[in-house]
């Protein structure tokens, strides 16, 4: 034995350590083809992401009003189509009314805002408040500083929406298309969904239905709700800055209402400029103003939300934030809007997915440990 284990190595015999294998890598024409597919569909979406979005846009608008065109078809017993035509024409009609009303002295206080925004700043730092954080921040100059800018940008965009409104042919033609998408998908969800119901097993169908439902519910009532507590703020909001006799109380109402709709962060920024711009009236005026905020903020936290939007968006504060961030750098406002009904979608489809594994695990548990599945010997 200590013999056999004593003689040397032949020389042609590789030692175990140091053998090595040769890596193939084969791509098939199948393979390179839908490489080259994937990019092809990349590329179009990214060509055609205007209307993707518009697509989009017009199916969220369609699922936002689902509801109501149900209860008109049972209230006013009308066909689907009757009913989603009038909704459309009564929203398009109270759409141009609102324009009609407010465009003009929104574009004019929003030009005479932008020149008196320098103004309004120099009277917010001499005021008594304003001295205070003069001297212990630098906040106050880095404002002043910007404000000519900030000034600049207010005033061509003020005395470009009246242009962009009536001229724009492309926004006119993309507004439209919009309307007209969405009216044909509010028309025809039913059939679309029917089409895809009929692909589905018995226990899919099921599930589809009840997804479908939940998600509808959820956008419809949280988009909804969100709007109608957004008119309430930018209301009670509006009318405290003109009995406090803050500069611009037409647009700072509408301001905090259009602020108020994102999720969050909305609300406190929309606070902080009544605040500042009502300091411009003195120290106790902005602290009224402050606690009207604060005051409104908890009304609408504990009564308006739970009462209107209810648990339709039944989604975490993490959830929120981060869909927040995600959906606005995608889309801008629009996507900040939207995103915690998109966040709460999203929810929806993973809970019915992933139902029937969280019920075999639940079932797994109230087992106990001492029940354990039987195992097959090999």
């Amino acid at each position: 034995m200590a013999n056999e284990l004593s003689q040397p190595r032949p020389a042609n015999e590789p030692a175990a350590t140091t053998r090595s294998r040769a890596l193939n890598v084969e791509i098939t024409v199948k393979t390179m083809l839908v490489l080259a597919g994937l990019v092809a569909v990349a590329w179009v979406f990214v060509y055609v992401r205007q209307v993707m979005l518009t697509l989009f846009l017009a199916l969220f608008g369609a699922l936002v009003l689902e509801p109501v065109v149900r209860q008109m078809e049972r209230r006013f017993s009308l066909s689907r189509g009757r009913a989603a035509t009038f909704l459309v024409l009564a929203l398009v009609v109270v759409v141009l009314v609102f324009l009609l009303l407010l465009l003009a002295p929104v574009v004019n206080a929003v030009r005479e805002f932008s020149q008196a925004l320098p103004s309004i700043v120099s009277d917010a730092r001499r005021s008594s408040l304003g001295t205070w954080v003069d001297k212990h921040s630098q906040g106050p100059e880095v404002l002043q500083g910007h404000a000519k800018e900030i000034a600049t940008g207010a005033a061509k965009a003020a005395g470009g929406i009246l242009g962009v409104g009536l001229s724009a042919l492309s926004l006119v033609l993309s507004t439209v298309s919009l309307i007209f998408l969405m009216l044909f998908l509010m028309i025809g969800l039913p059939q679309i969904a029917g089409s895809i119901d009929s692909l589905c097993t018995p226990h899919g169908s099921g599930q589809w239905h009840r997804t479908s439902e939940r998600i509808i519910t959820a956008v419809s009532r949280s988009m909804l709700g969100n709007i109608a507590i957004s008119v309430i703020c930018g209301t009670i909001y509006g009318l405290s800055c003109w009995a406090l006799g803050t500069p611009f109380p037409l647009v700072m109402g509408i301001l905090a209402g259009l602020l108020d709709m994102i999720p969050m962060i909305g609300a406190t920024l929309a606070g902080t400029i009544l605040v500042l711009a009502t300091l411009t009236q003195g120290l106790v005026p902005a602290l009224i103003m402050l606690a009207i905020v604060l005051v409104y903020q908890q009304f609408e936290n504990y009564v308006l939300q739970p009462t209107i939007l209810g648990k339709a968006a039944n989604v975490s504060g993490f959830v929120v934030i981060a869909s927040v961030m995600i959906f606005g750098a995608l889309f801008g406002v629009v996507g900040a809007i939207i995103a915690v009904p998109l966040a709460a979608s999203i929810q929806i489809v993973t809970q019915e997915l992933t139902a029937d594994r969280r019920a075999r695990m639940e079932s797994l548990r109230a087992a106990g440990p001492g029940e354990k599945p039987a195992v097959g010997s090999a």
